[in-house]
């Protein structure tokens, strides 16, 4: 799809807690050995779509770090491409630093790539998605915009505070609104838009006229109400997870450790990218046990690994023991040391002999580099 261009809005991801205070949503690490960028960023390389940008909020570096030399998400890398855009401006001002803005300041891309359909989607929606018929759809329908939706049954628990939809009969979206929780079945927004590149000059040329505070949401928001073009309404009725707080990145990050659920986002020919590191296999002591776990490149585990995550280098010594736990890149474990409900960020430490032991309702975050 040479005139198509793929956007990761990393603007209104939500935070994670703590996790997330020094790095984004869309680099912050996911199963081990993914960022959660990389799902979305695959899921435009899988639907045929050559060129792809970032539209990046904050945390410019770690973002980078994880994209290596930017290749890991592009087909045909001669005449594919990934970039970074940031809204220096922006920066300077919170209210006024957002996805629309970035756009605005960067749309030498939309005339550089000729793109006549913008695709834009979001790091924090975690599905396996193939844009390639929703863009067909959305040409042959000629419509001028397209948002992907899902119908829930668990609205008062899930997607909190997101976006959803009141779809009507005709397939066009009435109104946009937050879903407050009152409801239990909601139509919610899957913040996937596929926007022509007229409307979205529309867009871009109306807005000074509106708040300047206002992003792609707000804006689509306010033509809807109006009635200034009609939003088509796609359905999907596959695996999706809204990442909104770190209870739920905790419990939807386990959920994966049952194979019958994984096989609803992984599948063999639809891979996920991500950074190579060329790490050697994780090594296992004589006496090392290991259930029902994650364990990524580059760990040496001698000890126990019980219902638990495990990333990249990570060494648990002898005699430890890790249950229902998710240990970040660069962790060490102390002999005889005893691990449970904790989420362990980068390179902290667990002395020998140590317990710390969290709650499975609560679980417990310990922060970058801490030595307990």
């Amino acid at each position: 799809m040479k005139d198509v261009i793929a956007l990761l809005d990393c603007h209104n991801s939500p935070e994670l807690g703590e996790l997330t205070l020094s790095r984004p949503l869309a680099s912050t690490s996911f199963l081990g050995r993914y960022a959660f960028m990389d799902f979305m960023m695959s899921n435009f390389a899988n639907s045929g779509i050559e060129t792809a940008g970032i539209l990046c909020k904050n945390h410019q570096r770690s973002l980078m770090k994880h994209m290596g030399n930017m290749s890991s998400w592009v087909a045909n890398t001669k005449i594919g491409r990934t970039t970074v855009f940031y809204n220096e401006k922006g920066i300077l001002n919170e209210s006024y630093n957002t996805d629309l803005n970035n756009i605005r300041e960067n749309d030498w891309i939309l005339y550089d790539s000729k793109a006549k359909t913008i695709v834009i989607a979001a790091p924090h929606i975690l599905m396996t998605l193939d844009f390639a018929p929703y863009i067909e759809e959305h040409r042959a329908r000629k419509e001028a915009l397209t948002v992907l939706y899902k119908t829930i049954d668990d609205a008062d628990k899930t997607f909190l505070d997101r976006y959803c939809f009141e779809v009507g009969e005709d397939g066009y979206v009435r109104d946009i609104l937050r879903n407050d929780g009152t409801k239990k079945r909601r139509d919610i927004s899957l913040e996937a838009w596929i926007i022509d590149g007229e409307a979205l000059a529309e867009m871009i040329d109306r807005y000074p006229r509106y708040d300047a505070s206002f992003g792609i949401r707000e804006m689509i928001a306010s033509f809807i109400r109006q009635k200034l073009f009609k939003v088509h309404a796609a359905p999907f009725k596959g695996y999706v997870r809204c990442f909104d707080s770190l209870a739920h990145y905790v419990e939807y990050s386990f959920e994966l450790l049952n194979p019958q659920i994984a096989k609803e986002l992984f599948h063999p020919e639809w891979p996920i990218f991500t950074l190579t590191h060329d790490t050697a296999p994780a090594l296992y002591g004589q006496k090392s046990e290991v259930t029902n776990s994650f364990v990524s490149n580059g760990c040496i585990v001698e000890g126990e690994v019980h219902d638990s995550i495990i990333c990249r280098n990570v060494k648990i010594a002898k005699g430890a023991v890790i249950r229902h736990s998710i240990l970040l890149s660069g962790v060490r474990i102390g002999e005889h040391a005893r691990v449970s409900d904790l989420v362990i960020d980068k390179y902290s430490s667990i002395s020998s002999k140590h317990t710390v032991e969290g709650d499975p309702k609560n679980i417990i975050y310990v922060r970058q580099g801490a030595i307990l």
